[in-house]
This record gives C-alpha cells, structure tokens and sequence, in this order.
C-alpha cells in the first residue's frame, strides 16, 4: 500500500509505510518533490511516511513533508490521514483508536467512521499556548504545531472574491515572523457555519483546506470575541467541511495554554 493518495477534506497527500523500507534521510527535498508529482500534472499538497517510533504508548511516528520538500512542522488533515492509513496497514485494531508522535510531540487519532475508503477521523491535539496579536497587524498568530496568521475579513470583503496571494504573500513573507514566515488563514466567522481559505507555506499558494489552520482560526475566534469554556466551531473549507472542539479558559496568565481539549474531525478519503 505504498504510494497510495489520501484526501483530506481537500489536502492531497502521498502515504508510504516507512517502517522497513527506506530511512528518512531517503527522502531529500528533489525525491519529496517527484514523489509529489502526480501524472495528471497536479501536486499533493505533502508526503507522508509512517515509521517505527520508541516514543512509549505510541503506534507509529508520522514524517510531514510539504511538496517543495521542507519538513519539520505538524499537519492537521495529513494527520488524520496518517491514522486513515494506519487503519488500512492493519496497525490499528477495531475501534480505531491510536496515538502517535509527529514533530516531537504526540498526537491521538480515532476513527469514528469507516465505510472502507471513505472514514470520518478525529484528531487529539496537543494543548496550544502561543496566541496572541501582532503590532501593526490585523490579525492573530496562533501556532498549533506550526505558525498561523489568522485574519479576519474586513467590512465589504468577501471570502469568495479575495485575491489570496496578493494577500497573504505581504504577511506570508513578514518581518514579524522571520526567519520561517507563516500560513496565513482568511475567515469569514458567523453563528453557523464560519468559512476559511488558506495560503501555505512550503506549498506555497492556495490549498483546498488546513487543519492546523483551522484550529488556529478557532482559537482566533474564541479570543477575538471572547468565548470561553467548552467550545464547538464547523468550518467550511474549499475541500469540504471540518470542525474543532476546544476548551478556551477564561483565564490564561502567561505559561498557561490558551487552548486544550483540542479535536479536530473530518472526512478522510484513500484514492
């Protein structure tokens, strides 16, 4: 099952079982990028390779690479393939409940669906504690395994009309945020349903969702207006739809996270 494209909610990535093939230092930024390649001319959004972990309690350690290469941050939606993946290997019994390492810090995945190539998966994630505004910027950073810049609309704009890369590339590539810039996340927040679009580094442009992403605009939001407590938000992304679970203390002195009980559920999909 090597090779095999996994879907989440609009993120394409490239799943291969590591655990007794090649090391990841196989994996250089020329091979991620050909392996990104698919034969239609599109790319994945990412790589993924599954290898054995000593990490205790843990099934599986999961390697995040983004398509031109770089690695070393956390993805939401290729988690949660990941443990789609991880189901189909065999490696998760009945129940599909499993925990593993990405990034150095551990994540727990469960399958809540499974009709075979089609699964509905949620994602344990680590507690948050960078989340704050940005002098000069109209907007906040929020990491969630890797940086977000998360802005909401302006009166009059439309999500549907935004020039996206004209407008995240002057906060993608901003000085407050070097040496490593950040993703920069557009939301359109309502009672409802709040919609996002998401510009990525390491791919570069626009993709059709982000789950670390998204989990930061739920942060935002939880922040921006105030909301604390047990808190419960449905996105609609361009790849489909994903909601976050999160717990937002009322009170969170410095040290403290500003977010647990963070969950993350949508469809996954193998091709």
């Amino acid at each position: 099952m090597n090779g095999i494209i996994y879907d989440g909610a609009g993120n394409l990535f490239r799943m291969t079982d590591g655990r007794a093939g090649l090391p990841v230092s196989y994996y250089t930024a020329d091979k991620v990028q050909e392996l990104c390649s698919l034969p239609d001319g599109r790319k994945t959004d990412g790589l993924i390779v599954l290898t054995d972990t000593d990490a205790e309690g843990c099934l599986f350690e999961m390697h995040y690479f983004n398509n031109d290469g770089s690695g070393g941050v956390m993805c939401g939606n290729g988690g949660r393939c990941a443990v789609s993946f991880a189901m189909d290997l065999g490696l998760i019994s009945p129940g599909g409940h499993c925990r593993f390492i990405s990034n150095g810090k551990q994540y727990e995945g469960t399958v809540i669906m499974d009709e075979g190539c089609d699964k509905t998966v949620r994602l344990d994630m680590p507690d948050v504690f960078i989340a704050r505004t940005v002098p000069g910027l109209p907007g906040w950073l929020v990491d969630t395994g890797c940086p977000h810049f998360v802005r909401f609309l302006k009166e009059g704009e439309r999500l549907e009309g935004l020039d996206i890369d004209n407008q995240a590339k002057p906060l993608r590539f901003h000085e407050a945020f070097a040496p490593g810039g950040v993703n920069v996340n557009f939301v359109s927040a309502s009672d409802d349903v709040c919609s996002i679009r998401s510009y990525e580094r390491g791919v570069e442009a626009e993709t059709l969702a982000c789950g670390t992403g998204i989990v930061a605009a739920a942060i935002a939001i939880a922040l921006q207006n105030g909301e604390t407590g047990e808190l419960h938000y449905d996105f609609k992304a361009l790849g489909g739809p994903l909601s976050v679970d999160l717990t937002h203390p009322a009170v969170h002195p410095d040290g403290a996270p500003v977010a647990t009980g963070i969950r993350l559920t949508g469809p996954t999909h193998r091709h």
